[in-house]
Parts: C-alpha cells; sequence; structure tokens
C-alpha cells in the first residue's frame, strides 16, 4: 500500500555516499520499476534511453519534455514501439522557450505516487547533483465512502481560489498539454490527504490563450498562497513584515533591487502599504526606510561560488549544470549585496535544486520546492515584459510545492545546527538552512559566457 500518505522529502543519492532512504533517494528507489504499472513524467532535459533503464519492460510512460520549435513541432508523438507518448507543449512569443516543469505522477496496483521535483530526467542529476523532491502516495477512490471524504477533504480547503489539490494539479497538467484521458484518470484517485499547495507558471501567451488569468500563476500565485497560510497561523504583524527569505536556485538571471522589493511584497502582501505606526514599531522612520532594509536583509539569494564550482568532486559536467550569466552579474544593476554562500550537506558536491525557505521570526514559516529557480523567467516579471505587457509576464512552463506549517529548529544531535521540521518529522535540505553568510569581497559567483542566440 501507499508508502507516504502524508507526504515526505528526500533528497537525491549522490554517488559515494552512504545508502540512507530515510534521507535520500535513487531514481530507482523512487520508481520501484518491479511494480510501476504506468507512468506521466515532465523534464526539462531527457534521457531516454538512461531513463528506460529504470522502468519496467512494460511500463508505458507519457513524457512532456522541452525543445526547440525551430527543430520540432508542437504536438503528441507515439514512439515506435507504442510503449511512450511524448507530448511537446505550445510555446507561445517569448525569446527562450523553456518547458522546465518537473513532476511525476507514477501508477502501481493500489495507489499513485505524486513527485514534485527539480531533477531532470538525465543520469547526472541522480548521481552528481543533489536535487531535492517531494512524494505524496494517494490510493485510488473505491467507492462511495472514499468519494465523500474526497469532496468533503482537508486538501479542498488548502488551495487557493476553491481549487482542490487535485482540481489544481489537473489544471497544471492540461496547462502542460498533456492528454485529457491522463487527466481525467486524477479524478479516480483520492487526494483528500494532500496538505502542499501547488505553484506553477506557464508562458504569458498561452495563459491568454486559455483564457486564464496572470494572477493565477509564478509569484503572484505563491503570494497567495502565502496570504492564505497567514490568515490560518499565529504569526503576529511584526513576524510577518520581518518575514526572511532565503531563496536558492541553481541558475541566476539578470535581477536588481526593484525585482527583489517586488518579490518581496508579493510575498507578504500584493497591495502592501505600511502604516507609518507598524513601520515605527519595527525601528523605521517610514515605509521607505522599511523597504530599503527589508531588499539588504530580509532576502537572501544562494548560490554557489565559483571556488565551490571548481572543487566539487565531479568535476565540469555538473559544474556545466549552475548557471550565471557573466553580463547579468557585472550588470550595473545586480543586487550583489543579496548573494550568500551556501553550505553543502554533502561536502562538494554542487546543489541543483531549487528551494526557498521563509521564516517568521525564528521558528516558524514555509518552503517551496520544485523546478523553480529564482529567476525573472521562472517567478515572472512583475510589471509587464518586453514579450508580454501584461501586468505580469513569465517565460516557463514551472510546476512546485509549497510546505505549510514548516518549524525551524535547533537541534543538538545536529551539532546545534538548524533542522527544517514539517508534518512532525525533520526533513532534509540539500545545505544549511541557516546561517547563510554574504558574499566577501573576495568571493565571485559561478558565472560563465552565455551563447548569443
Amino acid at each position: 500500500g501507499p508508502e507516504f500518505p502524508d507526504g515526505t522529502v528526500r533528497l537525491t543519492h549522490v554517488l559515494g555516499e552512504p545508502q540512507d532512504t530515510s534521507k535520500y533517494y535513487s531514481l530507482t528507489d523512487l520508481l520501484q520499476p518491479s511494480k510501476l504499472r504506468k507512468a506521466l513524467l515532465t523534464t526539462y532535459v531527457l534521457d531516454v534511453e538512461w531513463l528506460l533503464m529504470h522502468t519496467g519492460l512494460s511500463t508505458k510512460l507519457v513524457i512532456v519534455k522541452s525543445y526547440s520549435p525551430s527543430e520540432e513541432q508542437t504536438g503528441v508523438y507515439q514512439s515506435e514501439d507504442g510503449r511512450i507518448t511524448f507530448v511537446n507543449p505550445v510555446f507561445g512569443v517569448q525569446k527562450y522557450p523553456v518547458m522546465h516543469s518537473k513532476i511525476m505522477l507514477l501508477f502501481y496496483d493500489d495507489y499513485v505516487r505524486f513527485v514534485a521535483l527539480s531533477a531532470n530526467l538525465i543520469e547526472i542529476d541522480w548521481t552528481v547533483l543533489a536535487n531535492i523532491m517531494y512524494i505524496q502516495d494517494f490510493p485510488y477512490k473505491s467507492g462511495t465512502q472514499l468519494d465523500q471524504n474526497y469532496s468533503n477533504s482537508n486538501g479542498q480547503n488548502s488551495q487557493q481560489r476553491g481549487l482542490s489539490f487535485c482540481e489544481s494539479l489537473k489544471a497544471a497538467l492540461r496547462d502542460m498539454d498533456v492528454p485529457e484521458q491522463v487527466v481525467k484518470q486524477m479524478d479516480g484517485i483520492d487526494m483528500s490527504r494532500a496538505r502542499v499547495h501547488v505553484v506553477t507558471t506557464v508562458p504569458t501567451s498561452r495563459i491568454r490563450l486559455k483564457g486564464k488569468h496572470a494572477d493565477s500563476y509564478g509569484i503572484s500565485r505563491l503570494g497567495s498562497i502565502a496570504q492564505a497560510m497567514r490568515r490560518e497561523s499565529k504569526v503576529s504583524d511584526s513576524e510577518w513584515f520581518g518575514t526572511k527569505l532565503f531563496c536558492y536556485g541553481s541558475s541566476l538571471s539578470r535581477l536588481d533591487a526593484k525585482y527583489l522589493d517586488s518579490f518581496y511584497k508579493y510575498v507578504l502582501n500584493k497591495t502592501i502599504s505600511l502604516p507609518g505606526s507598524l513601520c515605527m514599531s519595527l525601528g523605521y522612520s517610514g515605509e521607505e526606510a522599511y523597504t530599503s532594509h527589508v531588499i539588504h536583509q530580509n532576502i537572501a539569494v544562494g548560490f554557489h561560488t565559483l571556488d565551490q564550482t571548481n572543487t566539487n568532486k565531479y568535476g565540469a559536467i555538473p559544474k556545466s549544470c549552475i548557471m550565471f550569466p557573466s553580463d547579468a552579474y557585472f550588470s550595473s544593476e545586480y543586487p550583489s549585496f543579496a548573494l550568500h554562500k551556501i553550505s553543502p550537506k554533502v561536502p562538494d558536491v554542487l546543489v541543483h535544486a531549487k528551494i526557498i525557505l521563509a521564516r517568521h521570526g525564528e521558528s516558524s514559516g514555509w518552503m517551496y520546492l520544485g523546478s523553480h529557480n529564482f529567476t525573472r523567467g521562472a517567478w515572472g516579471t512583475i510589471g509587464g515584459g518586453k514579450f508580454g505587457g501584461s501586468s505580469q509576464y513569465y517565460n516557463n512552463y514551472e510546476f512546485g510545492i509549497v510546505l505549510p506549517d514548516v518549524q525551524y529548529k535547533n537541534h543538538s544531535a545536529a551539532g546545534g545546527r538548524t533542522v527544517v521540521v514539517w508534518n512532525g518529522a525533520e526533513i532534509p535540505v540539500p545545505f544549511e538552512p541557516s546561517p547563510w553568510t554574504r558574499y566577501e569581497e573576495a568571493d565571485m559567483p559561478s558565472i560563465k559566457e552565455m551563447e548569443r542566440r
């Protein structure tokens, strides 16, 4: 039966490290190929031959993948043997077509495993890079009682705009052009124990084509989720408006202080206007002083240093997966003050995970994990974009989840280090959650010259 009915978090197992399935999973651990009947997989990079070595010989697969519109067409295609259905989702008018979402739906005889993750379907992401995944096993609905429980579930209350987890998932699948016969199978799964929130990004032109609203995606969606979690929590105003965000991704792009300010405000409250009395109670002379402090003190962007990538134990291949364009870093507007160093849990291994840790005060908060790097293309450009013209412009397809009610605790068994606790259990994070330290003058991020397109 279901192994993780209430959800759990795992990291990818790195070659040469001890086998500890309470924290680390290989792809075989996750897929359980001897039991796997069929699967829906989405990925940015795909190695089909390698993937098939980890699935049963007769397992049917639907794979949504990224592609180059100049080389392939949008549509649904079958492999020669009929075993694999490939989906190339629609790209709109965007400079860099990117299908970056990474999810799995794994079908077994008596349950379905849902996975939101940061790893691509290629060998290096599962062997020499540190990635993260959320796993939850859902039973099939088998009668009136389960149907009744489902419609009256916690999942129904945990999502924004009245959408259940199941409905949010179906919307995300339809956005990626997953065949409808696959989407409809979600209705036969009892997802009533889902407590996590779904957050997706879809290219702006795609949103318009489907007649949807941009507020349902990216940073707007994340902000709506954060507001709902605030209403359900007991966080005080001073703790809420002093929230600290620790944002890590394996890729960075052009950012500026204004974007950090907008991102932070969207997460706190999309229409934030702090009363003077509250600013004074927080120790600031006014909202402008508070905002300036927030940008410098309350939002940290984690990224590997050049030294870390140069000395990683697996060499040039994983280093190539840590992306920071040199022209972005050397831009006069780049907020280098926000860059912080991270300490990977596995020494000399590079982190490919995408994570946001939010802390209200010292002990409470939430956690995002999924495919979103901390970039404009992933979370959106607020206030319009060169190729969009709307209030929010999104470039990529992305998928992730938010864990509510996360606790941050100093754990004596962990040498006094901070551990992240969710649902009553410690969850593994690929780097030390705190403290993060700012880049020093001699530190340089792992930057590279990007190809001119």
